[in-house]
């Protein structure tokens, strides 16, 4: 789901709470095809040692605070941090036969492409408590680790609360609400944006009304501005370049903590995810999966709402947190109300069809 200082980076910075951004989404199995993808080399360390690559930045720091010192202290065995691993190099080490790493940190739409594959080992639900998390949460061969959102924001100087779009219905009718807008130039999320636009019911989202779809995104083209990465998603925004668009909650939280002329709302957010997944061919994959078991206790989960503003996928680490955290999170019980979980098995199914069409209309 841009650099990892957008799209491979997670999120940016350091510190508590900051700018955090979203990953590339890889579309499906047709792009993971390509011949000659190298394997990155990472160096295996002794075996008091588990390797678990991820975004970095502040998000490494959240899982450094909340699961990977817990599992040491639980197990003396040291997390050491790695750089992110897309879902080619995955699938190139995993063909090689040499799997190099432990557990990977990656986005739920990668995750749900290389389940589909055939590429990660089944997630083993009598080490991991599967009661304790969220239903969609527990994937057969995944674990969703976190929730971030795609919400709509706007330049406090051209709307107020009570006069920004109320909806993405709203958000689509430029004629209702003058001003320019901003969309994510890709297909997963903008998509659906554009047929909630339309005004398709989110329980009946998928499969995705392209009609609709291109209908919404026709109305505002002539008031569009693309982003391509998390960072200038905010920045339109900051500079009043566009008047309302969207972004992650992350990028878009500490520019307004810090007095940036922006403010963005969770209702109708998109969720997207983090999630953990033990690749196949895994040197110790019982350990893999005392890793994740300890990922998923409601107590770490707090501790790593805490650090940066993704909800937890265990409902009882809400009961640890207090009003003002849960305020920040897409998934809180009043964030969370309206809000619509992407379909990601969708994507991995029919990603490059519905890229292909919206690239075609992109050029048209």
């Amino acid at each position: 789901m841009t650099d990892r200082t957008d799209q491979k980076n997670h999120s940016a910075g350091s510190g508590i709470l900051p700018g955090v951004s979203r990953r590339t989404f890889l579309a499906g199995a047709a792009a993971l095809t390509a011949a000659g993808v190298a394997r990155p080399g990472i160096v295996r360390a002794a075996d008091a040692t588990m390797t678990v690559p991820n975004s970095g930045g502040a998000l490494e720091a959240a899982y450094k605070a909340a699961y990977f010192d817990t599992f040491t202290e639980k197990t003396g065995v040291k997390i050491l941090g790695a750089p992110y691993m897309d879902t080619a190099r995955i699938k190139a080490m995993v063909d090689a036969n040499a799997v190099d790493i432990d557990v990977a940190n990656i986005d739920f739409a990668e995750a749900a492409v290389l389940a589909k594959l055939g590429l990660l080992e089944p997630i083993d639900y009598d080490i991991v408590d599967r009661k304790a998390l969220l239903p969609w949460a527990a994937d057969d061969h995944y674990i969703v680790s976190d929730v971030a959102g795609t919400v709509m924001g706007w330049n406090t100087q051209a709307f107020t609360e009570e006069t920004r779009p109320r909806g993405w219905v709203e958000f689509f009718d430029a004629s209702a609400k003058p001003g320019q807008r901003s969309l994510w130039k890709l297909a997963p999320q903008t998509m659906e944006i554009a047929a909630l636009g339309a005004g398709v019911s989110p329980d009946k989202l998928y499969p995705l009304d392209l009609d609709a779809v291109f209908s919404s995104l026709d109305k505002i083209k002539p008031n569009l501005t693309w982003w391509t990465s998390g960072a200038q998603s905010a920045q339109l925004l900051i500079s009043n370049e566009v008047d309302v668009g969207t972004s992650w909650n992350g990028r878009l939280y500490k520019p307004k903590v810090d007095g940036a002329p922006i403010d963005y709302t969770f209702d109708q957010c998109i969720f997207t995810c983090d999630a953990f997944i033990v690749p196949k061919g895994v040197k110790d994959k019982k350990r893999a999966m005392e890793f994740l078991a300890n990922l998923i206790e409601a107590k770490n989960q707090a501790v790593f709402a805490q650090h940066i503003p993704y909800g937890p996928t265990n409902p009882k680490a809400f009961d640890m947190l207090d009003a003002k955290t849960k305020a920040l999170l897409p998934n809180s019980p009043e964030n969370g109300k309206t809000a619509v979980l992407q379909n990601v098995p969708y994507w991995a199914e029919h990603g490059d069809e519905l890229f292909a069409k919206f690239n075609k209309w992109l050029v048209g």
